[in-house]
């Protein structure tokens, strides 16, 4: 899995530029108080490491970051002039040097992008430049750049798809984490999971089903199986065993079992097709004796766990999480968190409860998972910085001394 190595901001709002930052394989916290722009870091976090910038295609900025796996690295640097829907199609004010480096192919590529033009050559000769036009869907998206760069290479050289396969293979790895978001403070995400669409289609060889919005796969395959078996009925009630996101959700809120369930809203023929568009999606939970108490009945902290649930079944690779404490029991902050310890994680809390699951190995460690947040007074500019070397290794000391008292430490030394 891609994971964020640093990032280094020349030009973002009003953050100091030059700001850098490295990160953890794992946890990443970000520390301060309000207004010193930790959620506006957790949405730009979002948008580097799906390297997805179409959403900020209106605005200024100048950012250098790395993303790496087992399967090699890439380095970026984006920049984006602004241009209005009227002068430009989206992406010409957007530019791209990028560096992919393959772990299994022979040499790196440079791909540069200005606009809609790209560039490939081998990293160090210029010898050989292959030139190509981006279609305007591509957009801010990395990863059909990368795409568009790789097939370009092969088709303009004349060497294989072999060749160029390993660069296509991390071009899928950042095409995993499309869609990455924040996760909101409050109920937004809850909102948005009811604003789903589902479509499903029999064909000769099965039932296929697609959907917008958060649907789920778990969900969408359940469905699937649901229809071949009981196409037309009047409703489709997808049990939890068949929803991870949704069987967790249960079990943490203390229910039996829950189900999910649609409607059909519109059927109609696709050539020798049947389609069949569902909707008007509620969740229950089922309780002793017979009890069902519907999602919307819940209490705020009980649709933030699952909310985070259905985020987290999603976010595969990277975690954004805003005050991912907040409304929740410590014990329901522990069971979502620490099961993430495979996954890059990047959390805001103003609780304890989230800084005292923490644990460092060393002073290194405390410096790569601890972004320290502040505001300048006399500039009003965001500074965002790693703890220095010196209060870094405070902390462990302090920590090792004192483990479990992770929030108090931080207070007492001045980083939260």
């Amino acid at each position: 899995m891609l994971k964020l190595q640093w990032l280094q901001v020349h030009q973002f709002r009003s953050v100091n530029p030059g700001t850098r930052l490295s990160f953890s394989p794992s946890f990443n916290v970000l520390l301060g108080r309000n207004g010193t722009g930790k959620t506006l870091l957790l949405d730009l976090l979002a948008a580097v490491a799906s390297s997805d910038f179409t959403a900020m295609a209106l605005e200024p900025f100048e950012l250098e970051y790395a993303l790496s796996a087992d399967t090699g690295r890439i380095t970026v640097r984006v920049r984006n002039v602004p241009v209005m829907p009227q002068d430009g199609p989206a992406g010409s004010g957007l530019s791209m040097d990028i560096v992919v480096s393959p772990r299994d192919m022979a040499w790196p590529l440079v791909i540069r992008r200005e606009g809609l033009q790209v560039t490939v050559s081998r990293e160090g000769d210029t010898s050989l430049v292959v030139q190509e036009r981006l279609a305007p869907e591509v957009a801010g998206r990395l990863w059909l750049v990368l795409m568009s760069g790789g097939i370009a290479w092969v088709e303009k050289t004349g060497e294989g798809t072999s060749t160029v396969e390993p660069l296509l293979a991390m071009a899928r790895e950042v095409s995993a984490l499309a869609g990455l978001s924040r996760f909101d403070e409050g109920l937004a995400y809850f909102e948005q999971l009811y604003q789903v669409e589902l479509r499903l289609s029999r064909r000769a060889e099965g039932v296929l089903a697609t959907g917008t919005g958060l649907a789920s796969e778990a969900l969408l395959d359940g469905l699937r199986r649901l229809a071949a078996a009981q196409w037309g009925s009047a409703r489709y009630v997808v049990p939890s065993d068949a929803v991870p996101f949704l069987r967790d959700a249960s079990r943490l809120l203390g229910f039996t079992s829950a189900e999910a369930s649609l409607v059909p809203l519109e059927a109609s023929p696709e050539g020798k097709y049947e389609s069949l568009t569902l909707g008007g999606l509620e969740l229950d939970f089922l309780g002793p004796g017979d009890t069902r108490v519907s999602a919307r009945q819940l209490g705020h902290g009980q649709k933030r766990l699952l909310a985070l649930q259905h985020y987290l079944a999603r976010a595969r690779a990277v975690v954004v999480v805003d005050e991912v404490a907040h409304s929740l029991h410590p014990q329901l902050v522990r069971a979502s968190v620490e099961p993430l310890k495979g996954r890059q994680s990047f959390f805001t809390s103003q609780s304890p409860v989230l800084m005292d699951l923490l644990a460092f190995e060393s002073a290194e460690h405390v410096r790569a998972s601890l972004v320290v947040c502040r505001r300048e007074e006399d500039t009003g500019l965001l500074t965002w910085e790693d703890p220095s070397p010196e209060a870094a290794e405070r902390l462990f000391t302090a920590s090792a001394a004192a483990p479990g008292q992770m929030g108090a430490l931080l207070q007492a030394q001045g980083l939260w």
